[in-house]
């Protein structure tokens, strides 16, 4: 199926407009990409030579899910349900930033097994254009999507890498977002079958960044049951489950789009109506820094491999479930789990209203920073080096700022400094020119506020918490 065939289709599933919005941005976007100067695209030249130039359309959709979070609030409101709180999603939208700035550096690389066998042993011809074609498209890439949600959850090395995804102990749509970086380096392999299919790159990257945002609304508490949509989709319903934290939820729920590759390979469960969900992980990690979040997990897959007593048995921990134990099955027996139960420690930060506004301010810049920096990133790559190590540092110091450390100020202070000096001395990449002003002027303002008024940023009360019960006080001897 090509791609201005494929999009020639969707276009076709609306009234035959062939100038309308879509139609013409998703065109304009593709032909941008690929740096034709006739306003034609070659599609065989794009899906072999300029993978990278699909659009970011997950790095498009942060501006969406912004709205999506302020919708959710007001729904929660409206329902009288409690809201979420603030630095959780602000988190959530870190990490999610953090993940497609890397995506800005790798360029789509990552895929280059995939478009090498679809060059080489493709043995299907085209899909075509119908109905059908693109319907069996969707499913199989949601197919791959399974296996790789799947394999990260029962795989110890590859749940030390999603645990991200699952660290937020909240439940709102910009979890949705909340990704590792680190995923880029295996996330790919689930999809080589379709390679096979003849499937073109372009085609399998786009739609698996469509099956991404399609995910966003389905992390929400907002949405009730769907009824008989939920026989055939995946839904906020089913996906509860997923990211519940007691026993009877773990490694349930792994569809994205379709819920019933669940029911097809046995690993469906239904909401239990006599439990409230606890969102987060067993053992919750007791910091915001999200480079910290990356990588804490893998000091306890270390410590499992070292209580091992055999090589053997220290390899086999990496490759099967976090709760796995020798003579245990694959992921581990249902009773050497922790039974996480509510009420459960809830972690809060340390901040004010002030501390907010600054940390969403900041953030704000390196989105759209960010968002610049991917419309050109092949181009000035020292330039893109520096500003995205800038968006990263940014990044590092929102989570820090809710932790409020000793050491905390002057460290954004020389993150500040060192921002201004970089649009003092460095022109940044054409796209991302209209910046500078506004990013000069924030990073002079914040020294200045570091400087002569902290404490309107900094918070001296402790960060409060709710009671855990004893029951997960327990000694922590399970490594999901």
């Amino acid at each position: 199926m090509s791609e201005d065939g494929y999009l020639s289709f969707l276009m076709g599933l609306a009234p035959a407009r062939p100038q309308t919005y879509l139609h013409h941005k998703l065109h304009s976007d593709i032909a941008a990409a690929s740096a034709t100067n006739d306003n034609t695209t070659d599609y065989n030249a794009l899906d072999v030579y300029e993978i990278s130039a699909v659009p970011a359309y997950t790095l498009q959709g942060l501006w969406w899910v912004l709205w999506l979070v302020c919708l959710e609030y007001v729904a929660l409101w409206w329902q009288g349900a409690p809201l979420p709180c603030l630095h959780d999603n602000v988190m959530s939208m870190v990490h999610g930033v953090l993940y497609e700035i890397t995506k800005v550096l790798v360029r789509g690389t990552e895929y280059g097994a995939y478009t090498w066998l679809w060059q080489n042993y493709a043995f299907l011809p085209p899909m075509g254009d119908s109905f059908l074609a693109v319907v069996a498209l969707v499913t199989l890439v949601d197919l791959g999507y399974y296996w790789f949600h799947r394999a990260s959850h029962e795989i110890m090395l590859l749940w030390a890498i999603h645990q991200v995804h699952h660290s937020s102990q909240d439940l709102t749509v910009s979890v949705g977002m909340r990704h590792s970086p680190l995923q880029r380096s295996f996330a790919w392999v689930f999809y080589l079958p379709l390679a096979l299919l003849g499937v073109p790159p372009s085609l399998m990257l786009a739609h698996a960044q469509f099956n991404l945002l399609f995910q966003c609304w389905l992390h929400t508490e907002a949405v009730p049951s769907l009824g008989p949509l939920e026989y055939v989709f995946n839904t906020p319903n089913h996906h509860r489950v997923h990211h519940g934290s007691n026993k009877y939820c773990l490694d349930k729920n792994y569809g994205g789009v379709f819920i019933f590759w669940d029911h097809l390979f046995g690993t469906f469960e239904a909401p239990d109506k006599e439990q409230k969900i606890v969102y987060g992980i067993l053992i919750q990690p007791e910091f915001f820094n999200p480079i910290s979040h990356q990588f804490h997990y893998f000091k306890s897959v270390v410590k499992k491999m070292r209580s091992m007593d055999s090589w053997r048995n220290s390899f086999v921990a990496l490759i099967k479930g976090p709760s796995w134990q020798p003579g245990a099955p694959w992921t581990g027996w249902d009773k050497d789990k922790l039974d996480v139960r509510y009420p459960r420690e809830y972690m809060k930060a340390t901040a004010t209203t002030t501390t907010h506004t600054y940390v969403i301010l900041h953030f704000l810049a390196t989105l759209m920073l960010t968002c610049r920096l991917a419309a050109h990133a092949g181009d000035h790559q020292a330039a893109v080096l520096l500003y995205s190590g800038s968006v990263v540092a940014a990044l590092t110091s929102a989570g820090m700022l809710y932790n409020q450390t000793w050491y905390t100020p002057a460290l954004e202070v020389a993150r500040c400094v060192g921002g201004l000096v970089l649009c003092l001395l460095v022109t940044p990449p054409p796209a991302a020119a209209s910046l500078l002003p506004l990013l000069t002027a924030l990073y002079a303002l914040s020294i200045m506020l570091w400087t002569f008024k902290p404490s309107l940023v900094l918070c001296d009360r402790p960060a409060s918490a709710t009671p855990q019960p004893a029951d997960t006080q327990q000694q922590k001897s399970h490594f999901e």
